[in-house]
């Protein structure tokens, strides 16, 4: 059979406005608005998610409520507020005990070019609590769903808290347009790996540990990280000779840093040669934070 020349198009008037495009709906071509086919697409696709730890569920540091400054769980920072995580995902901020305005906040590594949108789900409010990006475009959140659009660069989500003021928010959400897109779970595993690139803790009964004269070397590899991280421990910080039973008391002297190891060196109180031990209840943080 002879194939069928298609001339539809011929009878459809000339598209010459540029916020016209031609939209086929299933039974023939339409004329449609570029903004309402990126709204279409918004609320049916979800653009990445740029914050990290976006529902709160990661919380290394294993506090269960954080206070007044520095970071509470993993990638947020916080001024004059009390954080207290849920372990179902979910966090309550609160500005209860600061004069000052509280700050909840994450720092991007790069920032986004261009338009970009914030929006986060509030599950409860008190008081006067604000959405802010970069450039000063701001909402002040009420219960459910609150967005803020930007055309300038941003590198930090922040919401301020005034004083006597709290928060419950169930997930935050960071993304490239002009579109508040549809929040996605993350995948818990994927989100713990890019923490730690931040951030790293862990612990051990008995940490293994080398004595070459005149030093003890405990070693732990660790998680790559952006940057040379810092680092602290705490322990029982003696050592144990194997195969002796002596148990040699360990003055902290530095230690030998990279993104993928960290080596602690102790001065042993007693001289040895050579031998293998191990350091009881050894516990380390390694932290490349963004300050």
């Amino acid at each position: 059979m002879p194939g069928k020349q298609v001339t539809e198009l011929d009878a459809l008037p000339s598209f010459t406005d540029t916020s016209l495009l031609p939209v086929h709906n299933g039974a023939g071509l339409k004329k449609g608005l570029l903004s309402q086919l990126a709204n279409y697409l918004g609320n049916k696709f979800s653009n990445p998610n740029l914050l990290i730890n976006p529902d709160f569920k990661i919380n290394q540091r294993g506090a269960i409520s954080y206070e007044q400054q520095g970071y509470s769980v993993d990638r947020w920072k916080i001024w004059n507020v009390t954080v207290t995580p849920s372990a179902s995902g979910g966090i309550t901020v609160k500005n209860d005990k600061y004069e000052d305005t509280g700050t909840f906040i994450q720092i991007l590594e790069n920032a986004t070019e261009g338009d970009s949108t914030l929006s986060c789900y509030v599950t409860s409010v008190s008081g006067t609590v604000t959405m802010v990006a970069d450039d000063g475009s701001q909402v002040i959140l009420k219960q459910g769903l609150n967005v803020v659009h930007t055309s300038s660069s941003t590198k930090n989500f922040t919401i301020f808290l005034n004083q006597g003021t709290s928060i419950t928010l169930k997930w935050v959400k960071l993304e490239q347009g002009s579109i508040a897109t549809s929040f996605v779970e993350p995948n818990i595993s994927d989100e713990l790996d890019k923490c730690l690139r931040y951030f790293e803790s862990g612990s051990l009964d008995t940490a293994p540990g080398l004595a070459i004269q005149p030093t003890v070397y405990i070693r732990t590899y660790i998680h790559p990280k952006r940057s040379n991280p810092t680092y602290k421990f705490s322990g029982s910080v003696s050592f144990e000779m194997n195969g002796t039973g002596k148990n040699l008391s360990l003055t902290h002297i530095g230690a030998d840093l990279n993104t993928e190891c960290c080596t602690f060196r102790f001065k042993p109180s007693e001289t040895t040669q050579y031998g293998l031990g191990f350091c009881k209840n050894f516990a380390y943080e390694i932290d490349a934070e963004i300050y």
